[in-house]
C-alpha cells in the first residue's frame, strides 16, 4: 500500500494539474472550445502559482495527489519564472479582447465581497489554489493537504474564493465560514450560465 507524503511539487506534474483543473474546477462550464480550455487552464495555474508564497504538494507513492497554494501577506513568492510571467501577461492581454466581460464579472464579484468583509476583519492571506487528483479516492487527499497547510497558520485569518460550480461544501465541513456571496452570469458560447460566487474565511 502506498503512503501519502508531502513533497516539493514536481515540475513535470504541472500538465496534470492543468488537466485536473479543467475537470475538477469545472472550467468546461465557461467554454466548450478545447483550445481555449487548454490555454485558460494553463493561464489560471501559472497566475496562481506566481502569486503563491507557500506550496503544499501531496503524493500517493510516486503519483501526484494534490496541491494547495497560499498567498500570505509579507512573504516572499515561492515560485519565480520569467517565462510564466510573460505567458500570464500575454493571456491577460488576449482575454481583454474576447473574455473581458466574463473575467471582469467574476473578479469584480470577488473584489466586492472581500472589500466588504475587510471593513470589519483583518486578513493575513488567501488560499488561492486547491486541487486534488480525482482518480485517487478514499484517501482524504483534500483533508490531509489542508491539515498540513493549517499547521503553519496559527494566529492567521485566511480567506478563499469559490463558487457553486466547485465542491464548496468541503469548506463548510472544515470550519470555514461563508462570509459573502454574489450572483453572476457567465457566457459559454451563446448560453448564459448562472453562477454563485462565494467568499469563505477561517481564523486559526
Amino acid at each position: 500500500m502506498s503512503i501519502m507524503e508531502f513533497k516539493s511539487l514536481r515540475r513535470r506534474d504541472f500538465g496534470k494539474i492543468q488537466q485536473f483543473a479543467i475537470t475538477g474546477m469545472h472550467l468546461f462550464n465557461y467554454t466548450s472550445n478545447r483550445i481555449e480550455l487548454f490555454f485558460y487552464a494553463k493561464y489560471f495555474w501559472y497566475l496562481e502559482l506566481l502569486r503563491a508564497t507557500r506550496i503544499y504538494a501531496a503524493y500517493d507513492g510516486d503519483e501526484f495527489a494534490g496541491v494547495l497554494l497560499l498567498d500570505i501577506a509579507g512573504e516572499e513568492k515561492a515560485y519565480k519564472s520569467k517565462w510564466a510571467s510573460i505567458f500570464v501577461k500575454v493571456m491577460e492581454w488576449v482575454m481583454q479582447w474576447g473574455y473581458a466581460d466574463m473575467s471582469d464579472q467574476y473578479s469584480n464579484a470577488n473584489t466586492t465581497m472581500l472589500a466588504k468583509y475587510k471593513k470589519d476583519h483583518a486578513v493575513d492571506g488567501e488560499l488561492n489554489f486547491f486541487l486534488v487528483n480525482g482518480a485517487i479516492v478514499g484517501k482524504g487527499v483534500g483533508s490531509k493537504l489542508l491539515s498540513e497547510a493549517e499547521k503553519d497558520l496559527q494566529g492567521k485569518r485566511i480567506y478563499l474564493y469559490t463558487d457553486d460550480g466547485s465542491t464548496f461544501q468541503f469548506y463548510d465541513k472544515r470550519g470555514f465560514t461563508r462570509v459573502g456571496e454574489k450572483q453572476i452570469s457567465m457566457l459559454n458560447g451563446t448560453d448564459s450560465v448562472p453562477l454563485t460566487t462565494m467568499l469563505y474565511a477561517k481564523e486559526y
